[in-house]
């Protein structure tokens, strides 16, 4: 009699362990995971910073993506051919994947996004990123053609954009669609925002794959130096972790036993600008503060382990380039030059590298005056060419291209450089098909960037992503992330 009420109860227990261990499988899995500011906009026409990047990876595709080895694949396309002089491109889209709302996605819905990012009145931020394109047409519901004005050797790097619903743009207003959060075709979608603690992704219910994660919950940290802790006390899954603080991880086993530490790079450096449009500034000195500071011992005591220099404004060349001397005149004999140096205040290594600028220059008979301004401001003196000397950073598409950076007419140009060179070797480097030659154009285009010295690149940083240890992270994981990146955007995959 005991022993066979002792088998109820131990059956009893089975399936009452059942019940709930059913209920803990089939529960909704959340993943936790830092950020350090809120997105200014939802929408992926207008995600500009690194954290909006992050939302619109999750929650939309696009034609091409980068792997997480920095390699260009296919994502909603199956297939492509070129065609024509080189200037035709046949794509194929993959079938069965549809919206948040339910609609297929179709080569029209890639048509009407490249319409409407080209149209002024939308005010797409990145629009001069599709002016090699002449035309877009859906010729089937799975078939587009997109015929180019020109060859143009790097046109899968940009059209990494994000594909929007044809309907849903074409009974837009440009102005009222800055405020919408469209529908996307990625594995999440936009569920919550909680200004300014953070926001919350949710499973897109028509997304055809799997997803180990249903919800997504992003929390902004204050001050990055938190993640640590979070960590620790299992408030957070994930979270970038500060270089010193990585650093200090070796040394502690504590935080070793609840999380690991993930290395991964940025394609992009910090770099210091020069202000051509100033007399003061001349080759003279640029090659003296070049030689300072890419083949003296400067940058290595400054970083101590922090980052890596880096040789060239041409990323690609990665070792192959490195600093070499130039000759440069002696400091002039008429007196220190007082020259301003500006930087964004929001960024405390570019303020303490500034710091350190000043003292360092002294050598060379400079005395600078160090400019803090918030990052609006910085933006926004960096193009009215206010500053002698400038400290920022660029992330960077991985490619090649610096048109944006280093020609005459380039967006991001704040040194006022222009050479006929130059420009010539960056727009012959677009249209050179061959991969063998077109790194023979920019090694030209590299020796011209040495010889005017527009701007020194200093270095990239290491970054590290904190993960909880019961995360299971896969082999495949993000190593480096470029200018529409992020290190969770296979997140479906883990």
């Amino acid at each position: 009699m005991k022993r066979s009420r002792r088998s109820g109860l131990f059956v009893l227990l089975l399936l009452v362990a059942a019940r709930f261990g059913a209920a803990a499988r089939t529960a909704p899995a959340t993943l936790r995971i830092a950020c350090f500011d809120l997105p200014g906009s939802f929408n992926p026409v207008y995600a500009t910073n690194e954290t909006a990047q992050a939302a619109a990876n999750k929650s939309y595709q696009s034609l091409f993506q980068f792997d997480p080895q920095g390699v260009l694949r296919p994502d909603l396309v199956a297939s492509f051919a070129i065609a024509g002089a080189g200037n035709e491109i046949m794509l194929e889209l993959r079938p069965g994947q549809r919206f948040a709302d339910g609609s297929p996605v179709e080569s029209r819905d890639v048509a009407g996004t490249i319409a409407a990012l080209r149209d002024p009145r939308f005010e797409y931020p990145y629009a001069a990123d599709l002016e090699f394109l002449e035309r877009a047409d859906a010729v089937a519901p799975l078939r587009l053609r997109l015929l180019l004005k020109g060859r143009y050797a790097p046109w899968k790097n940009y059209l990494t954009f994000k594909v929007l619903r044809a309907d849903e743009l074409a009974a837009a207003d440009p102005q009222e669609f800055r405020r919408r959060v469209p529908a996307g075709s990625g594995p999440y979608r936009l569920a919550a925002v909680h200004d300014p603690q953070g926001f919350e992704l949710e499973r897109n219910p028509h997304w055809p794959g799997r997803l180990r994660y249903e919800r997504l919950v992003y929390t902004v940290l204050s001050d990055p130096r938190q993640a640590p802790l979070k960590l620790l006390n299992a408030e957070l899954d994930a979270a970038e972790v500060h270089g010193d603080d990585a650093i200090a991880y070796a040394g502690l086993k504590g935080w070793q036993r609840r999380f690991r530490l993930l290395p991964y790079r940025k394609f992009g450096y910090t770099y210091l600008a020069f202000n051509l449009r100033r007399p003061a500034i001349d080759i003279g000195l640029r090659q003296r503060v070049y030689g300072r500071l890419a083949c003296g011992r400067f940058l290595d005591e400054f970083l101590q382990g922090r980052g890596e220099r880096v040789g060239s404004p041409f990323l690609l060349f990665g070792d192959a380039k490195k600093p070499r001397p130039v000759k440069a005149p002696p400091p002039s004999s008429a007196g220190r030059r007082r020259l301003r140096v500006l930087t964004n205040s929001e960024s405390a290594l570019r303020r303490q590298f500034v710091i350190f600028l000043c003292q360092e220059l002294k050598a060379e008979s400079v005395e600078l005056e160090p400019e803090f301004v918030e990052y609006r401001m910085f933006l926004q003196r960096l193009k009215n060419g206010d500053f002698d000397l400038a400290v920022s950073a660029f992330l960077l598409d991985i490619d090649w291209n610096m048109k944006d950076i280093l020609s005459s007419a380039g967006y991001f140009n704040y040194a006022g450089y222009s050479d006929p060179g130059m420009d010539a070797a960056l727009e012959l480097g677009l249209s050179e098909m061959d991969e063998t030659k077109r790194r023979t154009v920019y090694e030209k285009a590299h020796a011209i960037w040495l010889r005017d010295l527009p701007l020194v690149p200093l270095f990239n940083l290491n970054y590290y992503m904190g993960v909880a240890r019961d995360i299971a992270v896969p082999r495949q994981r993000f190593e480096l992330v470029g200018s529409c990146g992020d290190f969770f955007a296979n997140i479906q995959d883990w």
